[in-house]
């Protein structure tokens, strides 16, 4: 049984990295984060040619941050439980064609500070691995907020 914090570093197993057409992408429903608090979906795509023999993907949360679920039409079947913390680790052994999409739903804590997501993605097939490193997402905390002032005054 692989643990979960042991995904990613066995997805590098090959040494070699392959250069096929790939691509990744993490993107949010909303990078303003409320004061009080809240929820932010962050959705998780990566592109491939074939059908790699794993996927799996890393997101750097801070520690405060806490996952509420995962969900998709083929979501990875290793995830983290509900409540796990920090960086978030997901991995696909039965790896649709062409495209694995999911989307993970994060909680967040009053007055969450400015912070990006980091993600990495690697994709192994045929005994290659290749390293990805999509754009981080940006959440603005409520301290990167400028008050909105009285036009009148």
């Amino acid at each position: 049984m692989i643990q979960r914090h042991h995904i990613i570093p066995a997805l590098f197993l090959a040494s070699a990295v392959f250069a096929s057409a790939q691509t990744a992408e993490l993107k949010a429903d909303n990078a303003h984060l409320a004061p009080s608090g809240g929820v932010v979906a962050l959705t998780a795509t990566v592109s491939y040619e074939g059908a790699p023999g794993a996927v799996g993907w890393a997101i750097e949360l801070p520690a405060d941050w806490s996952l509420v679920s995962v969900a998709g039409q083929n979501p990875p079947q290793i995830a983290p439980e509900a409540g796990s913390r920090g960086t978030l680790e997901f991995a696909f052994t039965d790896v649709p064609s062409g495209r694995a999409e999911f989307t993970i739903v994060v909680r967040y804590p009053a007055d969450a500070a400015t912070f990006d997501a980091k993600p990495t993605v690697i994709v192994r097939q045929d005994g290659q691995l290749a390293k990805l490193a999509p754009r981080a997402v940006k959440f603005l905390g409520s301290e990167k907020r400028q008050p909105v002032r009285d036009s009148q005054s």
